[in-house]
């Protein structure tokens, strides 16, 4: 008869051999020489146990192999048993939602906001995610290397699967969050190989705080914590010295858009410009267009609106745009071409078994669309894709070294740092930049003609204009 320690270092060898299945083997035909009590105090065998049950798909057993022996997870539970029980937490839950929510594997770790989901806030919490919280201030009273491992995947496994799923619930994604505080995770960014045009190559991930910034601010917006939201994606911007994804786009506009919806547009208005010169997206136009246009502002919101629709981006993702756009043709009396609009939004969802939102529904009803109705859905869009090109300003061909004539239109900044802003020439406006030492800096003002050169950026970004002198 083996001692418990020959037991206990012989189904070891097995599992670090690879030999799951034989462990197993090995513990059931032996175990009943040594009585449940000397297992359970034995950390070693039950917690390579545990990492057995779950390297051969025995998830369920795990949590039976526990109760069995009377192996309680709590503050007097030995390191290595608590991580072992966590690694088979996130195995089952992974294995149980991922099924549940197949998506690419490579838009897995990107930041999309949610422009088609339909969002659930009230949830019954399972028991699994109940599981992983009441481990989770275990593990960070140890916070030995083998402990932050698991949190880190802890933390990642649940958030990126909710946030993957047809209707994402933010306020479990909220709740989540709040068992970590953003000192207890990583900054360190690690790598994944993807295949990028037939080939593999390296990409960056975020960091375990950058991932939670990202989750806690979403969440946040979506839960309409305006002011929360507003302070922490301001906090993140000044925390992190390293984006991934565009989060520095997406914290600037949740920043933005929370300033909108507490009532203050000009600044969100100022805020989402500055985003656009340094990122040219389309849905930062697209807010822009819905800001403008509640302030009445129709010609303003109408340009971003066209250039939003033209610039690059699914156009599935702007089914919102184009109700707006029909709004907006609407307010022109444009109605045939309003309904168009509407139509093509209301299309696009049903094509993807989307909600269709009464509001929609509302403007559908004013219109007799039933000769519209019999237009081929996919004849719609090419015929809007060639009326959208249509209205695009035609950009006028400049020479680069060419000194133009241009009169500044409005300002972004204008503080004690310098100014910066837009200023008109023809049918173009470009971004100026002047620092607070500059000469001509205290002469400029709105409505200034000013003489300027035009430079391109290397890194993509739009042309800028470099001012040269002020028109008296």
């Amino acid at each position: 008869m083996p001692s418990l320690f020959d037991f206990s270092r012989h189904i070891r060898k097995l599992a670090s051999e690879k030999k799951y299945q034989d462990a197993l083997s090995y513990f059931k035909d032996n175990k009943s020489q040594f009585d449940n009590i000397a297992i359970a105090s034995n950390e070693y065998l039950v917690s390579d146990m545990l990492s057995c049950l779950r390297r051969s798909n025995h998830l369920d057993a795990g949590f039976t192999f526990l109760k069995i022996y009377n192996v309680e997870i709590n503050n007097d539970t030995k390191e290595r048993i608590l991580t072992a029980y966590g690694w088979v937490l996130w195995s089952k839950y992974k294995s149980e939602e991922s099924n549940k929510n197949k998506k690419d594997e490579f838009n897995y770790y990107f930041e999309e906001e949610e422009f088609v989901h339909d969002d659930n806030i009230h949830y019954e919490k399972s028991d699994l995610i109940e599981k992983i919280e009441l481990l989770l201030p275990l593990l960070f009273r140890i916070n030995s290397d083998f402990t932050k491992t698991l949190t880190s995947n802890l933390f990642s496994i649940v958030l990126k699967i909710e946030k993957n799923k047809p209707s994402p619930n933010w306020k479990l994604v909220n709740d989540y969050c709040n068992h970590f505080k953003p000192g207890q995770l990583s900054t360190d960014c690690s790598t994944i190989q993807v295949e990028r045009k037939g080939r593999l190559v390296e990409m960056e991930l975020a960091s375990d705080l950058e991932s939670w910034y990202a989750y806690k601010t979403k969440a946040l917006f979506k839960l309409s914590e305006w002011q929360a939201c507003l302070d922490l994606s301001k906090d993140a911007l000044e925390v992190l010295s390293k984006f991934h994804y565009s989060n520095d786009v997406w914290f600037s506009r949740r920043l933005a858009l929370s300033r909108k919806k507490l009532g203050n547009s000009d600044d969100a208005i100022r805020e989402l410009e500055t985003i656009l010169r340094k990122k040219n997206e389309w849905f930062i136009q697209k807010e822009l267009a819905e800001l403008y246009f509640e302030k009445d502002d129709v010609v303003r919101a109408f340009e971003y609106a066209v250039d939003a629709i033209n610039n690059f981006g699914p156009l599935e993702f702007k089914i919102d745009l184009l109700y707006l756009m029909g709004r907006m043709f609407k307010a022109k009396s444009e109605c045939e071409i309003a309904l168009k609009h509407f139509s093509l939004s209301k299309v696009i969802r049903q094509n993807n078994d989307w909600k269709i939102p009464q509001k929609l529904i509302d403007e559908l009803k004013q219109f007799d669309n039933n000769e519209l109705q019999k237009v081929n859905a996919k004849n719609l869009e090419t015929e809007l894709k060639r009326y959208w090109k249509s209205l695009a300003p035609k950009k006028q061909l400049i020479n680069k070294s060419e000194r133009l004539q241009g009169t500044i239109l409005r300002f972004l900044n204008n503080n004690e740092r310098g100014k910066d802003g837009f200023l008109k020439c023809g049918n173009n406006e470009y971004y100026f930049s002047l620092s607070s030492n500059y000469h001509l800096t205290p002469q400029i003002d709105i409505n200034s003609k000013v003489i300027f050169e035009v430079h391109s950026s290397d890194n993509g970004k739009k042309d800028h204009a470099r001012i040269n002198e002020v028109v008296e």
